[in-house]
């Protein structure tokens, strides 16, 4: 079922909760599940990917008296690769699993890195890629690995989770170019708030083994959801957006968003109790960005360079061709049914507006947008309907993988299903 979607209205005003950070969420439930004591995580995410984690350890893998399961994480990328290590650490045989797009999704490289520690891992499909059988216990062969650090975040966090509980501990050496910093930081931040330590010198991390303290969490506002809405204020007319719970010193990468859309013309306020977004200039004052450290937005400032026929430059989308889709190919795709392209030079991406059609049709018909059962296609395209008449989403339930009531949130603001 797709939905069309209409702006009854071009100035934005209102007071809007985002979901509770699906990536701290997600976080917090593993290290919980590490955890010899029990805590309270508080504001959990009501995402599908952290609701099917939640449900995953709480009913089949801690609860399992015969340690012995079939672990499906349906299209849930971070819980395939968390629990790749929580699995391998934990007593049982388990096979795990997910949907047709994510046995696409190369996980090798973890799966490596595990082995080396001494896990138990096998492929039991194509090499390289899910399902995996997985026979967990101590690791011990060495505590000294390394790892590429420019693929995957998600890896690197996942040994750093278990990496307290293993007979000695871990040196993990990243090689290459650390993609996603802020993600990483994230994982040993939260670490920390459960009493472990750590060092970090140069591209080595250091964790020695410890154990997990009770504390109870309380995760932020998601920031990567927050996109969307600087989206709505970069391509209204007029904007005055209240974001509730947002903070200034965030743990989430994402929340370079923040001084980035002053080039776009959005200011942000911080108040004691969230962030007001208002527009302030129409005019665009950057032409480059490096989405390295914060991948999750990249497909929402491209929309708004091509809602705001703004030629800009982008590079760090490496990662976004291993997501729920190939994103690169999706944006391209979706965005040239608008005249607007991307093209690849290296590792920069040029986006050309000089042939958009944006703002220069008067056709009745709306847009159709293809999401490609990815979420951040659906939500990053919403906003382009202050811009055209009309879009045509496909799948809208798609969100419900981090933002499940984003069409809800639309509706207050003006933009509506028809």
């Amino acid at each position: 079922m797709n939905i069309q979607i209409k702006a009854s209205t071009k100035n934005i005003n209102g007071e809007i909760i985002l979901p509770g950070s699906k990536s701290e969420s997600n976080r917090a439930l593993i290290m919980r599940a590490l955890c010899k004591q029990p805590f309270e995580i508080k504001n959990l995410s009501v995402a599908d990917d952290t609701v099917t984690l939640d449900h995953l350890l709480s009913t089949q893998i801690l609860s399992s008296s015969h340690n012995k399961a079939t672990i499906d994480v349906g299209p849930a990328g971070t819980a395939m690769r968390f629990l790749t290590a929580f699995l391998a650490v934990t007593p049982g045989e388990w096979l795990l699993t997910g949907t047709a797009r994510m046995l696409e999704r190369p996980i090798k490289l973890l799966v490596d890195a595990l082995q080396e520690l001494g896990a138990d891992i096998e492929f039991a499909g194509n090499e390289g890629f899910p399902p995996l059988k997985i026979r967990g216990k101590d690791l011990k062969l060495t505590n000294e690995i390394a790892i590429d650090g420019s693929v995957s975040s998600q890896y690197i966090s996942a040994l750093l989770m278990i990496a307290p509980t293993l007979p000695q501990g871990l040196i993990l050496n990243l090689t290459g170019v650390v993609a996603s910093r802020p993600y990483i930081e994230m994982t040993l931040a939260m670490m920390a708030e459960l009493g472990i330590e750590h060092t970090w010198s140069e591209n080595t991390i250091i964790i020695e083994k410890q154990d997990y303290t009770s504390n109870d969490l309380f995760i932020e506002p998601d920031w990567s959801g927050s996109s969307y809405w600087y989206s709505l204020a970069a391509l209204s007319d007029k904007a005055d957006i209240k974001l509730t719970g947002l903070k200034t010193n965030s743990l989430q990468g994402d929340s370079v968003i923040s001084g980035m859309m002053e080039n776009f013309g959005v200011k942000t306020d911080f108040l004691k109790d969230g962030i007001r977004l208002s527009k302030v200039s129409s005019t665009v004052t950057i032409n480059f960005i490096d989405f390295e450290h914060c991948p999750d937005i990249a497909q929402t400032l491209a929309v708004i360079c091509a809602g705001l026929n703004h030629n800009c430059t982008f590079t760090g989308l490496e990662s976004l061709k291993i997501k729920e889709t190939d994103r690169v190919a999706a944006l391209q795709n979706e965005l040239g049914k608008f005249g607007v392209t991307i093209k690849q030079d290296g590792l920069n991406y040029q986006l050309d507006c000089s042939g958009s059609t944006i703002g220069k049709s008067d056709d009745a018909e709306p847009v159709f947008i293809n999401t490609y059962h990815d979420h951040r296609m659906a939500m990053a395209f919403a906003p382009l309907t202050l811009k055209v008449d009309q879009l045509e989403i496909e799948d809208p339930k798609v969100t419900g993988k981090s933002y499940p009531h984003f069409w809800d949130d639309l509706d207050k603001v003006g933009i509506h299903q028809i």
